[in-house]
């Protein structure tokens, strides 16, 4: 079976990419696609990591001696198409230098790599795609996540260097709109999708206009991600 790993590409914190993968495995259990969630994120323990919202999720220390090992492994090992790795704001070059080594062995037995990249109105989340990119080649595709909710990111949507990583990389790219702060902060303290946000009791989310606002976000995030099925979905 041919896999894709769909990973963040670690750096800046704050930028909004746990949010993002949470969204994608939302979107993955809204239309029935098999997808396996993997957890590296260690530096947020208790709120915000991906198995916070999905307790299922593999959860993997990558900067143990063998993590990145272990990955690999797991993602050979599990039955489903798609895995979807949340690699954390701390990951770095460590985890450049092991994929290069490994990306032509994991390309030999079916792996392919689809790196994330979240933008938003500030620079550093930037400069971590591009330095990852300046690595990671042609050897993955890009998908770049446009952030609103710090405003509009203006320098990858107007800067030169944003456009010479497009003539270079061809990303797709999709935008996610701004959301309420004091409702995302819930959402991230009690481990909640935005389906799942719908369907609960909790005070800030039972009146009926807060349920069509949520409905209409998870609305607006799945139609962008219907612009990139092809890269997503093997």
């Amino acid at each position: 079976m041919r896999k894709l790993v769909i990973f963040t590409m670690g750096g800046k914190g704050g930028v909004g990419k746990t949010a993002f993968m949470v969204n994608l495995a939302e979107y993955f259990s809204f239309h029935n696609i098999p997808k396996t969630l993997v957890d590296c994120d260690m530096e947020n323990k208790q709120r915000g990591s991906l198995s916070h919202y999905f307790p299922e999720a593999i959860k993997i220390n990558i900067r143990n001696p063998d993590g990145l090992d272990i990955f690999l492994d797991a993602t050979e090992k599990v039955n489903s198409p798609v895995v979807i790795a949340d690699l954390g704001a701390g990951a770095g070059f460590d985890l450049i230098r092991w994929f290069k080594e490994m990306f032509p062995l994991a390309q030999k037995y079916g792996i392919n790599f689809l790196a994330v990249g979240s933008v938003t109105s500030n620079p550093g989340s930037l400069e971590t795609v591009f330095s990852w990119a300046n690595e990671l080649q042609n050897n993955v595709k890009y998908l770049i996540v446009k952030s609103y909710f710090q405003g509009e990111p203006k320098l990858w949507v107007e800067g030169k260097d944003a456009e010479k990583f497009r003539q270079a990389f061809r990303p797709y790219e999709i935008k996610i709109d701004d959301h309420i702060p004091k409702w995302q902060t819930e959402f991230e303290n009690y481990g909640l999708t935005l389906t799942a946000a719908m369907n609960s009791n909790i005070p800030l989310f039972k009146s009926f206009g807060a349920k069509c606002r949520i409905e209409y976000w998870r609305n607006q995030i799945f139609k962008e991600l219907d612009k990139c099925k092809k890269i997503i979905v093997p």
